[in-house]
């Protein structure tokens, strides 16, 4: 049991450094989700080359154009329009359009959030660790991106924890 979830973290950390993706698992940094997603909870984020259809209701992951500097952005999406889909994070009093992003295209959208009947399957306290770890480790000290380096600290924590049982 502990080498299967061993060589199934190695087999993950070798996907994202030879394919160079988003890694699979990723987690919300603020709280415009609660309760869906609470800041610091962990998420499968599924390529959007392979997930399904996105549709009002799903939660994604987007490169936003004006709003957080341009960079990724976890919410949900409350409407298609022939613009694009419109979002916004649970929490919000606004949409992300009502608050100066444009329609979100399909070639915007990065990743889906894994969900089983219409709920976020989270993680919780995921990425609180992921933060944590980033922070110990800027820079690798043998040449892997801090991405990296956070599978391998978290696969050798979980062969500690289970080897310690």
């Amino acid at each position: 049991m502990v080498w299967r979830t061993v060589a199934l973290l190695l087999a993950a950390f070798v996907l994202v450094s030879v394919f160079g993706q988003i890694a699979p698992i990723s987690y919300v940094n603020s709280g415009s989700m609660d309760p869906a997603l609470s800041t610091g909870d962990g998420f499968v984020a599924v390529p959007a080359a392979v997930a399904d259809d996105p549709e009002p209701g799903d939660v994604i992951v987007y490169r936003s154009q004006e709003i957080e500097a341009g960079g990724l952005v976890t919410h949900r999406i409350v409407a298609r329009t022939d613009e694009g889909f419109v979002t916004k994070g649970d929490a919000n009093p606004v949409t992300d359009q009502q608050a100066g992003e444009p329609p979100v295209s399909r070639d915007r959208i990065v990743a889906q959030v894994f969900a089983v009947d219409g709920r976020v399957v989270s993680l919780s306290g995921l990425g609180t660790v992921s933060m944590t770890i980033r922070g110990t480790i800027r820079t690798s000290p043998v040449g892997l991106p801090p991405a990296s380096m956070e599978l391998l600290v978290l696969a050798a924590g979980a062969v500690l924890f289970w080897r310690g049982r």
